[in-house]
């Protein structure tokens, strides 16, 4: 193809992504009180726990804010719906350029990356946020005296929405760590006698990446965020020596077919 049909390629696969994604955004619009009502729950639960007996009340501060909340999760529900039509239309782009080892290499890394950061999101909805937001609300009390004063929530659509995707997309992002380590892996970057010899800091890095990653600063969130990224990062060295065990195979079939000596030095 020349340089003309690759850009008239190109045209034709955003201009296909963007009716897919035009068409997902109208439809998710309709679901948007849905999607607001599946987001909070973990947050709804979390006030029941808190403040047992009061009512759950999300406040918002100006008349447009309920409307740009459900326009931001119409969005963003529209690119999750939308996102595997896309991505087939940029491969069908990209995949005639490739070799058929290519081919396979960079689905499974797709497949596999779309895979960690779902159950990420998941882990992080059905694990992190409910025990952060009962923690959080937890500060809301009443002070006794003569002159008592309480502390209760004024808990904001926008920023509860806010909260809430910034812990998903953190747990999302975080359990991308073996597909990360794996690619490395591949391209000889790292080792996996390497990453085991690293394996003592990782548990500190585990750490202080929980702490980043979480919006909630209690300890709980925390760990239970660095809990589950120091076992991906040991089952990052499982699949890197795997793929160094499979890439030993092949040298050695290949070594015996031509008589060579094509064993990697140790490391």
């Amino acid at each position: 193809m020349t340089f003309v049909e690759h850009l008239s390629e190109l045209r034709l696969r955003l201009r296909n992504s963007a009716l897919v994604f035009l068409a997902a955004a109208i439809v998710s619009f309709i679901f948007a009180k849905k999607y607001f009502d599946v987001l909070t729950r973990p947050a709804r639960e979390a006030w029941m726990i808190a403040l047992p007996g009061q009512e759950v009340a999300f406040r918002f501060a100006s008349p447009t804010e309920p409307f740009w909340v459900y326009t931001r999760l119409a969005i963003y529900g529209a690119l999750l719906v939308a996102s595997p039509l896309i991505f087939w239309e940029l491969w069908r782009f990209v995949a005639p350029g490739l070799y058929r080892k290519e081919k396979r290499m960079a689905l499974l890394v797709t497949i596999a990356t779309a895979g960690c950061f779902v159950g990420g999101a998941l882990f992080g909805y059905m694990v992190l946020c409910k025990p952060a937001l009962t923690f959080m609300l937890g500060f809301a009390e009443m002070f006794p005296g003569d002159l008592q004063f309480k502390i209760e929530p004024a808990v904001m659509m926008g920023e509860l929405v806010g909260f809430m995707l910034a812990m998903l997309l953190g747990t999302g992002v975080a359990f991308e760590l073996p597909v990360i380590l794996a690619v490395m892996g591949w391209l000889g970057i790292v080792t996996a006698r390497g990453l085991w010899r690293f394996n003592k800091y990782a548990l500190i890095l585990s750490a202080v990446v929980g702490g980043i990653l979480t919006p909630s600063p209690d300890v709980l969130s925390q760990l239970l965020m660095a809990g589950p990224l120091f076992l991906l990062f040991n089952l990052s060295i499982l699949i890197v020596w795997l793929i160094e065990r499979a890439a030993r195979k092949r040298l050695d079939e290949l070594a015996r077919q031509t008589g060579a000596d094509l064993s990697p030095p140790p490391v």
